[in-house]
């Protein structure tokens, strides 16, 4: 697909490079493109428009990027949602489909150079920091065994950009590839070169569980980073954060503010990691909330009527991501946060009775869907 010069994908990748002189240039120039881009999903994107029609919102009427309507996030479980020909996408994410096997979320990438400028910078700033090459040992598998895996892509990319020669995926044939990781981390400690574990969550409780039986450790060399996906959803067998993160400071000797966590998902295309590492980098007290990058807002609503809630109180964490401009801006997850000074602290899933707000939103959804076939 080939756009013009200055087109909206492109103003958009100009943005995330950019460094806004002040915090007011920063949150105009947002909520422009926020605007720009509500405007066009309401006009290439029917299910969106159709939705955003039963909530009476429209380009016109919509001057802030707070008052874009939000797409409940089951709906890229059961519609397409894409402003270009699905045809052509440059790619194509599917979610595990641990919660619902039937339906998983389809997310279309019409070109990869904005998810990937939203991937680079976002790692760049908030894992890397002050280094520029370190090798990375993933615990994942690759694009080429997970070939529309979010996060396949995401470790392929950041070994490609971040890692040194060194660095490989060692997860292998359906498990974590024992012995090549224990050579990696033996060579890595003989040359006192720092390295950065990747994986899902679950990915560290089989290394744990497998490791288990033995007394040896892996002290790892002074600045390498622990690095948790996310993703206990669905598995087989769970333990809490805490404990996971405890162990795994224990066995690699790795700090504690050495081990870091991203919130990302298949339906967004910018993630947001834990403030650790970067205020690390600065020398200043680090935190484990989860820092917003400057092209991504959020708000924290009521789970009964999904208005936004005083800052400290819990609530639905709605994500509003530039770099969703070719699918939905503006979705409402499924997760319970707080906003935080920094960012926002996740605090578990919507269920039960909280989750009135979001069967509300999916309601409507449907209702619009209707409206729109028999229109």
């Amino acid at each position: 697909m080939t756009q013009p010069k200055n087109s909206l994908p492109d103003r958009i990748i100009s943005f995330i490079k950019s460094d806004q002189s002040s915090q007011e240039e920063l949150e105009v120039a947002f909520n422009q493109l926020a605007c720009d881009i509500f405007a066009y999903q309401f006009a290439k994107n029917q299910p969106y428009r159709l939705l955003a029609q039963q909530q009476r919102r429209t380009p016109m009427t919509t001057k802030h990027w707070q008052d874009v309507p939000r797409m409940p996030i089951q709906a890229f479980k059961r519609m397409t949602l894409s402003t270009e020909d699905i045809s052509q996408a440059a790619d194509i994410f599917y979610s595990s489909g641990t919660t619902d096997p039937v339906h998983k979320s389809q997310h279309y990438l019409s070109r990869l150079d904005v998810w990937e400028t939203a991937m680079k910078q976002g790692f760049k700033q908030y894992v890397m920091g002050k280094r520029q090459k370190i090798t990375i040992l993933s615990l994942f598998p690759d694009q080429v065994a997970n070939p529309h895996s979010s996060l396949s892509r995401y470790i392929n990319t950041a070994i490609a950009t971040f890692g040194t020669p060194d660095s490989q995926v060692l997860f292998r044939d359906g498990a974590i590839a024992m012995a090549a990781l224990k050579g990696a981390l033996d060579h890595a400690r003989t040359m006192n070169q720092p390295v950065l574990l990747i994986g899902a969550s679950f990915s560290y409780v089989h290394l744990l569980d497998a490791l288990a039986t033995s007394d040896q450790r892996y002290p790892l060399p002074e600045g390498s980073i622990v690095f948790d996906t996310g993703g206990f959803k669905g598995q087989a067998r769970t333990i809490s954060m805490t404990t996971l993160y405890t162990q795994l400071s224990e066995f690699f000797n790795v700090p504690r503010a050495h081990i870091i966590n991203m919130f990302g998902m298949t339906e967004i295309s910018s993630q947001c990691y834990d403030g650790n590492l970067l205020l690390d980098n600065d020398e200043q007290p680090f935190t484990f909330d989860k820092v917003v990058p400057a092209w991504v807002r959020i708000q924290i609503l009521d789970a009964t009527d999904l208005k936004p809630v005083t800052k400290g109180e819990p609530g639905i964490l709605a994500y509003y991501d530039l770099a969703n401009w070719d699918t939905c801006l503006a979705i409402l997850t499924e997760d319970l946060a707080v906003e935080t000074d920094v960012g926002f602290k996740l605090i578990g899933r919507v269920n039960g009775a909280a989750a009135r707000g979001c069967s509300i939103a999916v309601d409507e959804l449907m209702k619009s869907q209707a409206l729109g076939e028999r229109s």
